[in-house]
C-alpha cells in the first residue's frame, strides 16, 4: 500500500528558514527536510520528533539516522542500489543520496567521485526526495527534471545519485476487529 494516493508534494512552510538556520559547513538539514515532505509536516516538527524519539541530531544526518527515524515513525524503509531506479511504485517516496562531484579529474570514476579522501567527498553529499515523478530539494524547491538538477548546482561540477531509500507507510492493523 502506498503512503498517499493523489498526494501533492509540498514544500514545508518553514523550509527556507530552517535551511538557512542549519546551513553549516559540512552539514545541513536536507535529510530532515525530506522527512518533512514525506510526512507533510514542518521541518521543526521533524526535529521535535527527533528529540522525542531520543535521537541525536549532529547538524547533519546520514542514511542510518534517516532510516531509524522513519522506522520509528511507522514507515517501511528499504535501502536500494542506484541501479534499482524505477523498480518501485512511482507513488512510493524515494529519498535519493546525491554526491556532488569534485574537480579532481583523476578521481571522477571513484572511489570518492572527484575528491582525494572520503571525508571530503562525504561533505559534498545531499538528500532529495522523489514522489510521483516530482523531486524536492530543500535548497531549490520542487522540480521535474532530475538530469537538469544533477548537471550542476552552484559551486559543484555536477552530481550523481549514489543510492536510494524507498519509503512506504505501513497501515496500522486493528487486532480487535474480527475477520469476516
Amino acid at each position: 500500500m502506498s503512503i498517499r494516493r493523489n498526494f501533492k508534494m509540498e514544500i514545508p512552510i518553514d523550509n527556507k528558514m530552517m535551511t538557512e538556520k542549519y546551513l553549516i559547513d559540512k552539514g545541513g538539514i536536507c535529510g530532515q527536510s525530506c522527512l518533512a515532505v514525506i510526512e507533510n509536516i514542518k521541518v521543526q516538527e521533524v526535529l521535535d520528533n527527533w528529540k522525542k524519539l531520543e535521537m541525536e541530531f549532529k547538524g547533519w544526518s546520514g542514511w542510518k539516522q534517516l532510516k531509524e527515524y522513519l522506522e520509528k515513525r511507522g514507515h517501511e524503509v528499504k535501502l536500494l542500489r542506484k541501479d534499482s531506479w524505477g523498480s518501485f511504485d512511482k507513488e512510493d517516496f524515494v529519498i535519493c543520496r546525491v554526491q556532488w562531484l569534485g574537480s579532481n579529474a583523476d578521481k571522477l570514476d571513484k572511489p570518492f567521485y572527484g575528491y582525494n579522501h572520503w571525508s571530503v567527498a562525504s561533505a559534498h553529499t545531499h538528500f532529495i526526495v522523489c514522489h510521483n515523478n516530482k523531486f524536492f530539494c530543500n535548497e531549490t524547491g520542487i522540480f521535474d527534471n532530475l538530469e537538469e538538477y544533477l548537471d550542476g548546482k552552484g559551486i559543484y561540477q555536477s552530481g550523481i545519485v549514489t543510492s536510494l531509500m524507498r519509503v512506504k507507510k505501513v497501515p496500522k492493523i486493528n487486532l480487535n476487529v474480527p475477520r469476516r
